[in-house]
């Protein structure tokens, strides 16, 4: 899946008005016969190791096809409505070769 700026920017603003949360990550409650695990353990993760974590969630429930644009496009094809200049496609195709480069 290829994440936009667009998706990228949308999660870093739910993180920065509350709505992504800091992790907690401990280890698992010992089941009965089993030891308690040593302090050495647990797992603590740094504040950006958190967000960075709760980012990686947000992302993984967005699906990788977004099928309400998947129709609506459909539709407009089967309709004749779905029109693309070539200078359209150009720029596209321009951005994104940009994008791929700065990785």
């Amino acid at each position: 899946m290829k994440i936009s700026v667009e998706e990228y920017s949308r999660v870093l603003q739910l993180s920065r008005i509350g709505r992504v949360g800091a992790a907690v990550v401990s280890a698992p409650a010992p089941d009965e016969g089993q030891e308690a695990l040593s302090p050495a353990a647990v797992v603590e993760l740094s504040p950006r190791a958190q967000e960075i974590r709760q980012i990686k969630f947000i992302l993984d429930e967005i699906p990788d096809v977004r099928e309400e644009i998947v129709q609506e496009l459909r539709q407009k094809i089967e309709a004749g409505e779905y029109n693309v200049s070539s200078a359209e496609i150009a720029d596209l195709i321009v951005r994104r070769t940009v994008a791929d480069n700065m990785r």
